[in-house]
């Protein structure tokens, strides 16, 4: 078995648990743009934290929530948002054209995750994002499983998802981490 350090900083751990959070909301991105329509109900939670306080109907939630610094270490600033683009959203990814913004997480040093809504069809939100990354100097691929495209530049990678919601609208989904 091997035993942890006693010297590791809580730092390290912040930066590990922010590094888990993102992988988590890529794979959920992937998932949801796969067309995951399974939903799953939040667990509870523990007796000791009291439960997140929500909006009555009609009202608006909070715009953002930052997640609060440990003693002594810096904050992380990890923020989500409702309806608006994400402050620290990269200038060369595009945001659609005309698209409604809806949830969205940004993590600085890490990434950020946005989702967006159009009245325009899946195929020419997919061939806008792979000509204007393209034209911004992102290397372009085609999503292995159809529906979008990955790009990388530098150190950061980003992934584009596009899919048709009950509604007849198109959802767009934009993860972009930096390596």
């Amino acid at each position: 078995m091997r035993r942890r350090s006693s010297d590791r900083s809580t730092r390290s751990r912040l930066a590990r648990a922010a590094c888990l959070l993102a992988c988590g909301i890529a794979l959920a991105s992937i998932g949801w743009a796969c067309g995951g329509d399974e939903s799953s109900s939040p667990a509870p939670a523990s007796p000791s934290e009291p439960a997140p306080a929500e909006p009555a109907p009609g009202e608006a939630a909070p715009p953002s929530a930052a997640q609060p610094a440990a003693p002594g270490d810096r904050a992380i600033d990890a923020t989500a948002t409702e309806g608006v683009v994400p402050e620290g959203y990269p200038s060369d990814v595009p945001v659609y054209p005309g698209a409604t913004a809806g949830s969205a997480m940004s993590m600085p040093g890490l990434g950020v995750f946005a989702t967006f809504e159009s009245d325009d069809a899946v195929d020419k939100v997919v061939d806008h994002y792979r000509g204007e990354l393209g034209k911004n100097g992102w290397s372009v691929t085609d999503a292995a499983a159809g529906g979008g495209v990955d790009a990388t530049k530098g150190e950061r990678s980003v992934q584009v998802r596009a899919r048709h919601d009950e509604k007849g609208r198109t959802e767009i989904a934009v993860n972009v981490s930096e390596r």
